[in-house]
């Protein structure tokens, strides 16, 4: 049940920040991962549907904003604040829902949509991940629709293995509304969380980073024969699973293993303009992940379908971030070609240190000035559209000496030899052969013009795939 990639032990108390002056000074410390807005969490995501690299907590939520913080912040703890009408439902070890049939043992993590709650299924003897989306959300969210659609589908895709399996719903009724709730498997941390434990230990042993991408990719196709586009495949929403070794454990057994939760008490700090109701205490999450240079064992799955849509809807997801494809940037539909991009970014990301775009400010222009010098032109209609190209480049395309972008330029070959496996082709842990097969991959999956890009079906045909990641999959699974 509990995942490969945690820690148990030497838990330090999360980072506690009682004035808002300190917070925001926190949060402007740390690096934006959504252009244009602060990142105001560091999202600790363990569960099969926590999302993370999320905008504000109001604007996730869709409620109005409360001026100033209320009530003092801890890292890794929802914001009490969002337990309010149309919010977060108020829960506590012990309850009790569907008839007494799931029991409240412990929290997992949260998101801007939902709390998600480690529980012991009664009726089947097992534990399960609980989530409760946000009143706001109950007739806006597709998420169990999704899950209907991707667990109808066919069993004999290899992808199918790297979707959550959607257990149960219901409904129930609490003090800030009706809330939808998701039962599915117990999944461990993201892959992002494990890269963001250590700063100097950001690589996943080369393997493991190449079974993750030939899963992820697998998963993909899967989603895509199904109709939908995921439409936020960022590496909080790639979960490592679950071993189930400890299925048959008694919740005391459970908590001599893991500790006992540990409640937090909540301190106002200022008087709040709305009716809350928040819980009497709080938790912090069970566990925590491991570093990715430790992790030896990935299987993982492909979580977080509260934005996915059927690919004759309009996408939904339409944030711009570091992982959006170009046309994101213009305004021009989205469907699954969006995915293939996210990928492979992602792809970089998994088998280097940093992600392959990159803005210190949040700033979109940037990171479409980070395009261009990793890629090359852009199409003359983005071209003549980008309002802001005049800061990085003069009208005949070559890139000013004094442009605003953070990071000097350098091609897609100039990044995968700096990705962080070694410069020096002699010490490089990929062969040169491997690197030119990675970025041909990649060439094709980041692809400016959306029915030009590579397929999640043509890419597991790639030369790469066939020779290094697949492979490494098996091998990853058989130790």
């Amino acid at each position: 049940m509990l995942s490969r990639c945690f820690r148990f032990s030497g838990r330090s108390p999360p980072l506690a920040l009682s004035s808002p002056l300190i917070l925001q000074s926190y949060l402007n410390s740390c690096t934006p991962h959504v252009l244009g807005r602060p990142l105001l969490q560091r999202i600790q995501s363990f569960s099969q549907s926590v999302s993370c690299h999320k905008e504000s907590s109001e604007a996730a939520v869709g409620l109005p904003a409360v001026p100033g913080l209320v009530y003092q912040w801890y890292e890794g703890v929802e914001p009490l604040e969002e337990y309010r009408p149309g919010g977060y439902h108020p829960t506590h070890l012990g309850d009790r829902y569907s008839d007494g049939r799931y029991e409240i043992v412990h929290k997992l993590g949260y998101g801007g949509f939902s709390t998600v709650w480690l529980a012991r299924d009664h009726h089947e003897n097992r534990y399960v991940a609980l989530k409760i989306l946000v009143a706001n959300a109950f007739e806006k969210s597709n998420e169990a629709r999704n899950l209907h659609i991707l667990n109808s589908g066919d069993s004999a895709h290899p992808g199918k293995h790297y979707i959550p399996t959607l257990l149960d719903e219901f409904v129930i009724n609490g003090p800030n509304g009706q809330h939808l709730c998701l039962v599915s498997e117990p999944v461990g941390c993201s892959v992002a969380q494990t890269k963001d434990v250590n700063c100097f230990r950001r690589k996943f042993p080369v393997n493991v980073a190449r079974s993750i991408c030939a899963q992820s990719l697998l998963g993909l196709d899967y989603i895509h024969s199904c109709g939908l586009v995921h439409g936020d495949l960022h590496l909080n929403n790639v979960l490592f699973r679950s071993l189930d070794a400890h299925e048959n454990y008694t919740v005391r057994q459970l908590y001599q293993m893991l500790g006992e939760p540990e409640k937090i008490k909540i301190d106002g700090l200022a008087k709040c303009p709305t009716a809350e109701r928040p819980p009497k205490y709080c938790l912090w999450p069970a566990v925590e992940p491991q570093p990715s240079a430790d992790v030896l064992d990935a299987q993982v799955i492909i979580a977080d379908f509260g934005h996915a849509s059927l690919q004759n809807e309009e996408v939904k997801r339409k944030r711009r971030s570091i992982l959006s494809p170009p046309e994101t940037f213009f305004d021009e539909p989205l469907g699954p070609a969006v995915d293939i991009w996210t990928l492979g970014c992602n792809f970089y990301e998994i088998l280097g240190e940093n992600p392959l775009f990159f803005s210190l400010f949040g700033d979109q222009n940037e990171v479409i000035a980070e395009m261009m010098s990793t890629l090359g032109p852009f199409p003359k209609r983005w071209w003549n559209s980008w309002e802001k190209r005049g800061d990085y480049y003069s009208e005949n395309g070559s890139r000013l000496e004094k442009s605003h972008c953070t990071r000097p330029p350098r091609s897609l070959n100039e990044r995968l030899r700096t990705m962080g496996r070694g410069e020096d082709p002699v010490t490089c842990e990929f062969s040169q052969e491997e690197v030119a097969s990675i970025e041909n991959l990649l060439r094709s999956m980041l692809t400016y013009e959306p029915s030009e890009r590579s397929t999640a079906k043509d890419a597991l045909q790639s030369e790469w795939m066939m020779r290094w990641a697949l492979p490494a999959l098996k091998q990853v699974c058989k130790e």
